[in-house]
C-alpha cells in the first residue's frame, strides 16, 4: 500500500509520454529487490518518470530540494518517496534518510553527475561524478547499480513529440560498495567506467543513430532536433 501513491504516478506519467517516446528497456526488468543503489546520468526533467515505467520495482530517487516547491509539489514528491537533497553542501539529513531506505530494503536512485549533464560535463564523454553515491555505498554496503538513459533530451523540442523519438534505458552489472580503506576516488573511477562501458554496449545492440545521442536543450533547440 505504500507504494500506491509511486505507482499511480508513474502510470499516470508513462501514460503520457508512452505515446509520444518509443521507449526500449534493456536488463531493466530482471534486476532484484533491494536493497541497492542506481546510478544513472541525467539528461533531461524526463529522466525520473522515464526511468521509473522501465522498472517492475520502485526506485525511490534522490532529488533537489528546490523541486519540493511549492508545498502541495512537496506533498506530491514525498508521497512518492523522493528524497529531497541540497547541492551546496553535504546533506546529512537526506543521506540518512536513503541509508534508512536502504536497511529497510528498498531501491534509491541517484544521479551522481551533480545535474543535468551532456556532452563534455557528461559522465558518458569523460567527465568525473561526484562523490555522494560512494559515501552512501561505503555507508550501506549495498552494491551499486550503473544505469544509462539515452535520448530523453529530445523531448525539450516540441516537434519531436510527433515523430516519437526513441529513448533507451539500460541497466549493468553491479558494483560492490568501497571496501574499508580504499580510495574513494578510484571508485568513483570504475563507476564512472562502467557507465561509459554500459552507453557503448547500449549504442551498439541498439544501433542508435546520430539524432538519438546525448545532447545539450541549446544544441536541441538549435538543430530544431
Amino acid at each position: 500500500m505504500v507504494d500506491l501513491p509511486y505507482w499511480a504516478v508513474v502510470n499516470l506519467l508513462r501514460g503520457i509520454l508512452s505515446p509520444v517516446c518509443r521507449i526500449e528497456v534493456r536488463g531493466t526488468r530482471e534486476v532484484p529487490a533491494g536493497p541497492w543503489i542506481l546510478a544513472c546520468n541525467h539528461l533531461s526533467h524526463f529522466d525520473p518518470p522515464l526511468i521509473a515505467g522501465a522498472f517492475s520495482l520502485p526506485i525511490d530517487f534522490l532529488a533537489m530540494r528546490e523541486l519540493f516547491q511549492p508545498a502541495w509539489f512537496g506533498f506530491l514528491m514525498r508521497s512518492c518517496r523522493v528524497i529531497p537533497v541540497g547541492r551546496k553542501q553535504a546533506d546529512t539529513t537526506a543521506l540518512k534518510t536513503a541509508l534508512d531506505r536502504l536497511r529497510s530494503g528498498r531501491i534509491v536512485g541517484v544521479f551522481p553527475e551533480g545535474g543535468l549533464r551532456a556532452g563534455k560535463t557528461s559522465v558518458l564523454e569523460g567527465a568525473p561524478l561526484t562523490e555522494g553515491v560512494s559515501l552512501l555505498a561505503s555507508r550501506s554496503g549495498c552494491p551499486v547499480r550503473p544505469a544509462v538513459i539515452v535520448g530523453s533530451d529530445q523531448l525539450y523540442v516540441a516537434r519531436n513529440w510527433l515523430r516519437r523519438p526513441r529513448v533507451v534505458v539500460a541497466i549493468g552489472k553491479p558494483l560492490h560498495s568501497p571496501l574499508r580503506g580504499q580510495d574513494r576516488k578510484e571508485w568513483m573511477a570504475r563507476l564512472a567506467e562502467e557507465m561509459r562501458s554500459l552507453f557503448g554496449e547500449v549504442k551498439r545492440a541498439h544501433r542508435l543513430e546520430e539524432v538519438v545521442l546525448p545532447k545539450t536543450p541549446q544544441e536541441r533547440w538549435k538543430s530544431g532536433r
